[in-house]
């Protein structure tokens, strides 16, 4: 999203088509998304100069299971994507594609040139996939394109067998934003007031990926630590129904995180350590930098780049040992802390990233 809106303040002309959603989907959350039954109908929204937003229509699932549907669904896709292409005068467009199996979009919405950027070892991926099926689908992504980038140094070994022209550009963070958890005085949320500290916060998707029997362990053991969940819920949390030191607060709005991560002790990243994790890089992490806050993380690749800040744990009871030596800190070595994360923080913002992304973008379409 935020590369997409600087290309378009730079005088481009994008349409940015949401994610691709299937029928299944679509019944599982129809309360939150109802609408997505028919907002294709309405063609691309204008959503700023340049900037237009398309929801494209419902697809069939399964189509990462079954090649010949995934067919079906691009062909049905670059139908009404053509449409919205003529509706804003595009023509001759750049393809960035940020899933693996749209390769046919390539030739049938004629696009000269395109990108390929991966975020997760999506043949890993929990659901309705076949890995064979998903490592064949982004294979042909990746030949059809000019250049890629992953987003962890362990998505580009696979990918540079079918395309040499692999480029790194991990996540990042609004770090303006995030700096406001230091930087501004905020009064303490209400629903925080009456939970005692140390807080330790996670904040994101808790999903299948977030390793649960971690935070279990954690609530068991130190009972007089707090966990703060902020961000929505995807999986079963009813274990902790009985604790009093687990809160799940939900989704948050943007504006309000920096608000919740200044009255918080401790930092979060408990990945399940797997495929997904070795092939991941944390948005979290660079927006808790930019927040000031400790951090503690379960073994990933992304966190070790970090490790003179980042405690990182390789098993259970090293995640704890390492919250309690953040919390046994004096506020001098605190205050040293807190200027390490910021200053580290400040390389890594999104700015920072569109230069390297906007490079390898130009290059490839020379």
């Amino acid at each position: 999203q935020r590369f997409v809106l600087q290309f378009a303040r730079q005088g481009n002309r994008v349409i940015y088509v949401e994610t691709q959603f299937h029928w299944l989907s679509y019944i599982k959350q129809f309360k939150k998304h109802w609408r997505r039954i028919y907002l294709f109908s309405f063609g691309p929204r204008k959503v700023e100069e340049n900037l237009y937003v398309y929801t494209p229509p419902l697809l069939l699932p399964a189509f990462q299971i079954f090649p010949l549907l995934a067919t079906i669904n691009n062909f049905v896709l670059a139908f009404f994507l053509k449409s919205a292409m003529r509706r804003t005068g595009m023509k001759n467009p750049v393809l960035w594609c940020y899933t693996h199996f749209n390769k046919p979009l390539i030739k049938k919405l004629g696009c000269k040139k395109a990108l390929y950027e991966c975020v997760d070892d999506y043949a890993g991926s929990r659901g309705m996939i076949k890995a064979d099926v998903v490592r064949k689908q982004e294979a042909q992504t990746l030949k059809s394109v000019g250049a890629a980038i992953v987003t962890a140094d362990g998505l580009k070994p696979p990918l540079v067998k079918h395309n040499s022209n692999v480029h790194i550009v991990s996540n990042a963070a609004n770090v303006s934003h995030f700096n406001r958890a230091v930087t501004v005085k905020h009064a303490e949320p209400d629903e925080m007031k009456n939970i005692p500290r140390p807080r330790l916060v996670f904040l994101g998707a808790t999903a299948y990926w977030v390793d649960l029997n971690l935070l279990e362990y954690v609530a068991t053991l130190r009972p007089e630590w707090h966990i703060l969940l902020i961000g929505p819920v995807s999986v079963d949390i009813s274990r902790f129904d009985d604790f009093k030191n687990f809160h799940c607060f939900g989704r948050k709005s943007y504006d309000d995180l920096p608000q919740y991560l200044a009255y918080c002790d401790v930092a979060l990243n408990p990945y399940v350590v797997d495929d997904v994790a070795r092939g991941c890089s944390p948005l979290k992490l660079y927006e808790y930098l930019a927040a000031g806050l400790p951090v503690a993380s379960t073994e990933m690749p992304e966190a070790r780049k970090f490790e003179n800040i980042v405690h990182v744990a390789i098993d259970y009871d090293q995640f704890v040992e390492a919250i309690d030596e953040i919390l046994a800190r004096d506020h001098k070595k605190q205050e040293l802390y807190r200027k390490l994360a910021l200053e580290e923080s400040k390389q890594h913002s999104w700015e920072n990233r569109f230069r390297q992304v906007e490079k390898i973008a130009v290059e490839a379409l020379k």
